[in-house]
């Protein structure tokens, strides 16, 4: 089956993109929403890198500008045309267990004639998690809502030892609540790592957010 992956960088929706190549499916593209800032939504993730992942994995990336994450109009617009460039046959979340989020989706797909393929959905985030440890990959942490996680979390590699100070914290693993966003780095799905340096960390509202730059940009930035 043909699919185009609603991808933002992180850990869950990269497992849920693994888990549909091991089934034997094909990815055609993938698919995220960018502000007019140039920054994707949630994640805040520079456009400039989804151009890097469409080269570490060897997907094409499907921009969509939108003043929000489900600005509905744009969304569909781009969408409908990448489902009969790619002639995709489904579209792949990798949400976990948020039932709004799951419910726009499952309308978004219907009102575009395809399937809704959820791998993730409904299972334990600690099982998740493990598993995308155990495949080999290599994710870090880009933002932290600092009433759940300190700063001190940022750019921290995502651990098995990680997951047990979540825990004992008493957040969700996986952060699917919020409490910290990923950014995958490395893995089996990769031709190559991405090629990135964290610095500056943003603050808004209750969130902080490191940056994440191109490593050719960040050193083209130090030089004197």
């Amino acid at each position: 089956m043909k699919f185009i992956m609603a991808y933002s960088g992180g850990k869950d929706c990269t497992l849920a993109l693994d888990r549909m190549i091991r089934q034997g499916h094909e990815p055609v593209a993938m698919f995220t929403t960018i502000s007019y800032e140039g920054f994707n939504h949630n994640h805040l993730i520079r456009k400039e890198v989804f151009q890097a992942y469409e080269e570490c994995l060897g997907i094409p990336v499907i921009f969509c500008n939108a003043s929000e994450i489900h600005h509905t109009e744009p969304i569909y617009k781009e969408l409908k045309e990448a489902i009969e460039k790619y002639d995709a046959e489904a579209i792949c979340t990798g949400d976990i267990y948020l039932e709004h989020v799951a419910l726009w989706n499952k309308r978004m797909t219907e009102d575009l004639g395809v399937e809704w393929s959820c791998p993730l959905w409904n299972e334990p985030t600690e099982a998740i998690l493990n598993e995308f440890l155990e495949r080999g990959y290599k994710a870090r942490i880009k933002a932290v809502e600092r009433d759940r996680l300190g700063e001190e979390y940022l750019g921290k590699e995502i651990t098995h030892e990680l997951i047990s100070e979540f825990k004992q914290k008493g957040i969700d693993v996986c952060g699917e609540n919020g409490e910290y966003h990923s950014i995958t780095l490395n893995g089996p799905i990769f031709k190559k790592p991405l090629p990135v340096v964290m610095q500056n960390i943003f603050r808004s509202q209750n969130y902080s957010v490191y940056d994440v730059l191109l490593l050719r940009q960040w050193l083209k930035s130090i030089k004197l």
